[in-house]
């Protein structure tokens, strides 16, 4: 998600910044900035004022975080929330998050201060520190360093680090101008939950990203799939007056960010966006007591109702549940199901905090036996748990339930997890198979199971191979492995995940590959790419 700074005062109608008001934030949102960020609060600022603020701009469609100011350590608690008494009581988003400098003195000290005020008053609020391009002091030093040890002294879970890529950027410049940018290290990039971000002209910082750029593509990569905070542009205008046009710096600098951004984080956000609404209309596939649906939530999270029996198999959410709202739900929305299945243990199909909100309802879960452990450990109990052995097929309300070995290993290799396919059948109902996760894609060795009405596939092609621009001979060979099981109608997913780095993450053009590809080998094939929220009726194949 992008965001951008603006002056607070202009945005209270006062200041000589050279842009129209409306017309600015109507520029900002169209570009796809979603957040404005108030620079900078302070203990000054009356308290309705920055409300006043805060509402018009939630009244335009953004969110809103804001920079702080922390004078001393005896004025912390009330320099950074006096001037937000009115509006914390009036938030209209989930969270917010406010961005404070260090000090010259113990900021360790200033956080827990200002984490306690947070947590006795229950506040949806984030404090992040931010490195400098100076220290506290006003001498040369690394600021990253200094912040990176007292978040890391303080460790409580709303308190987190603002990365000011500009101002490392002239801390790496100033002090190594003969060697090439080193970032911080990764425990760094661990605990950044906000970002600033500016070019550097010379040794001058806040400057326009396009015009002044900056290594934004690496340190985005180092942000990655783990960051889930917006990507949030700091000019600063009368640094630049009269050189640049402040609208063209500004929109300039907001297409430079959406050009480098990683695909996850636009991924992320369609997932804020849209995940609660997908889960809720793949639950429509529960609905009846007749014939066979398949709900897909996301990626492989599937969701079955067989003749009224209502099962799953791998659901997880992954980082939905720092994204949306329904997985918290989820025992609630899924008390219905009798049934779930798990294929083996990657968190993309049996996950930790899923599998502990589900332990709640009455369903029964059909783990491998190679997972019953990590079962118990996560929260099942045993009269929860049936358990799948290879080869040996099982009775589960309507189902009938084969499990096979399935294909996560590399070939010749120790590289990846046990895990089972499962064959599934029913009176009156389609068959269906799920591979699951395939590595080896050899033909050799194949199960030995009746040909599927239905085929789910999960689309891969080769370990970190996402941003390739080619897929031969993968596509061919992945397409192969699939249609020898003889599905009359194929299902694609494991796609557009929400847990992934972009190299590891597969998408819908991957998934249109494969299906030209199956097309090609098998003409008569049904190929389908199910999108998030999707019922479909499942019938026997001719």
């Amino acid at each position: 998600m992008i965001g951008v700074s603006l002056p607070l005062d202009w945005l209270n109608g006062e200041g000589a910044l050279e842009l129209d008001y409306e017309k600015t934030l109507a520029e900002l949102k169209a570009a796809g900035v979603r957040s404005i960020e108030l620079r900078t609060v302070r203990a000054k600022h009356e308290p309705e004022m920055v409300l006043s603020v805060a509402n018009k701009l939630w009244e335009r469609g953004f969110l809103i975080t804001v920079h702080g100011e922390v004078k001393s350590e005896a004025t912390a608690l009330s320099d950074v929330f006096a001037p937000l008494a009115s509006l914390l009581p009036a938030l209209q988003q989930k969270t917010l998050n406010i961005t404070i400098h260090p000090i010259d003195g113990d900021n360790a000290k200033v956080l827990n201060t200002l984490a306690d005020h947070i947590e006795a008053h229950g506040y949806p609020v984030t404090v992040s520190l931010e490195n400098n391009r100076l220290l506290p002091d006003k001498t040369e030093g690394d600021s990253a360093e200094l912040v990176l040890r007292a978040v890391t002294e303080v460790g409580r879970a709303c308190i987190g680090i603002c990365f000011d890529f500009g101002h490392y950027i002239y801390y790496r410049k100033k002090n190594f101008p003969d060697e090439p940018i080193v970032l911080p290290p990764k425990e760094f990039f661990r605990r950044v939950i906000h970002t600033h971000i500016h070019g550097v002209d010379g040794l001058k910082t806040h400057f326009p990203l396009d015009i002044h750029p900056i290594p934004l593509a690496e340190i985005f990569e180092q942000l990655s799939f783990e960051y889930f905070g917006l990507y949030n542009l700091e000019l600063d205008f009368p640094r630049f007056a009269g050189r640049y046009d402040p609208r063209d710096a500004l929109l300039g600098s907001v297409a430079t960010i959406r050009r480098e951004l990683p695909i996850c984080a636009t991924t992320y956000d369609e997932v804020r966006d849209r995940f609660d609404g997908w889960f809720s209309s793949a639950l429509q596939a529960l609905d009846g007591n007749e014939g066979t649906k398949f709900g897909l939530i996301h990626s492989t999270s599937y969701l079955f109702n067989t003749n009224g029996f209502l099962w799953g198999m791998d659901v997880a959410f992954r980082n939905a549940w720092s994204l949306a709202e329904t997985p918290k739900a989820c025992a609630e929305l899924l008390k219905g199901l009798r049934l779930m299945i798990i294929s083996h243990g990657h968190r993309d199909h049996f996950e930790r905090e899923t599998v502990r909100a589900l332990a709640s309802t009455d369903m029964q879960w059909l783990i491998p036996d190679f997972l019953y452990g990590t079962a118990i450990e996560y929260g099942l109990r045993a009269e929860q748990i049936i358990v799948a052995h290879e080869g040996e097929a099982i009775r589960i309300g309507p189902l009938t339930i084969l499990p096979f070995p399935g294909r996560h290993f590399r070939p010749g290799t120790a590289l990846g997890v046990p895990e089972y396919g499962y064959y599934v059948t029913a009176e009156n109902a389609p068959s269906m198979v799920f591979p699951l996760d395939v590595r080896d894609l050899s033909l050799d060795g194949m199960p030995s199971l009746p040909k599927a009405d239905y085929c789910f596939s999960n689309v891969w092609l080769g370990d970190g191979k996402g941003l390739e621009k080619s897929y031969d001979p993968i596509v061919g060979e992945f397409a192969r492995f699939m249609l020898a099981f003889g599905g009359k109608h194929v299902f694609l997913t494991h796609l557009n995940e929400n847990g992934r780095k972009d190299a590891d993450m597969w998408r819908d053009h991957h998934g249109e590959l494969v299906k030209q590809k199956m097309l090609a080998l098998s003409p008569t094939t049904k190929v389908t790419i199910p999108s998030c929220g999707e019922v479909t009726v499942l019938t026997k194949q001719n």
